[in-house]
């Protein structure tokens, strides 16, 4: 014989509101630390620039040998400079869209629908913070992804400019 148990439905408490807001600030730590590895890129990114475009002048002596290879260096940094710039600026692109409901944790201030009786709400509160948690994973992950996606272009930026200096170097 089989017996069923009837669970008690469970009663949302403020234990369950300071879940749903951990999860808020967890989303919003992920977005920082995807704007601290673009942060660290784009440091990689322009001091790379700045080199080769120095020693640019220096390289590109005609009639020497290796100029053929320097050009292709240079196209390869070139590659590799616009495509994980296009991605670095990609992940650090705002996203302004609102969360799924109206929130009082939004970006552009939000507030509840109906303030008197929403307010006191926790079950909305919970619901409010949880879309704004929702709206705060999909930003991570899209920059994330641009993020990942930065990274080998910018392997091929700076290997083809440290191979490029290498060459100048034994131009002179």
């Amino acid at each position: 014989m089989l017996f069923r148990f009837r669970q008690k439905p469970h009663e949302v408490t403020k234990d369950d509101l300071n879940d749903a807001l951990a999860m808020v600030a967890s989303f919003q730590g992920y977005v920082q630390h995807a704007d601290g590895k673009v942060s660290t890129l784009v440091v990689l990114h322009a001091g790379a620039a700045a080199t080769v475009a120095s020693q640019v002048p220096a390289g590109l002596q005609p009639g020497q040998a290796g100029g053929a290879a320097g050009a292709v260096l240079l196209c390869l940094f070139l590659l590799g400079f616009l495509v994980s710039g296009y991605h670095m600026l990609q992940a650090v692109r705002p996203v302004l869209r609102p969360p799924a409901i109206r929130s009082r944790y939004g970006v552009a201030g939000r507030g509840p629908s109906a303030p008197n009786e929403v307010s006191r709400s926790i079950p909305a509160r919970i619901a409010e913070a949880r879309a704004m948690a929702e709206l705060l994973a999909a930003i991570a992950e899209r920059k994330y992804r641009h993020v990942s996606r930065a990274v080998p272009w910018t392997g091929l930026m700076l290997g083809s400019a440290i191979c490029w200096l290498a060459l100048v170097v034994m131009w002179r």
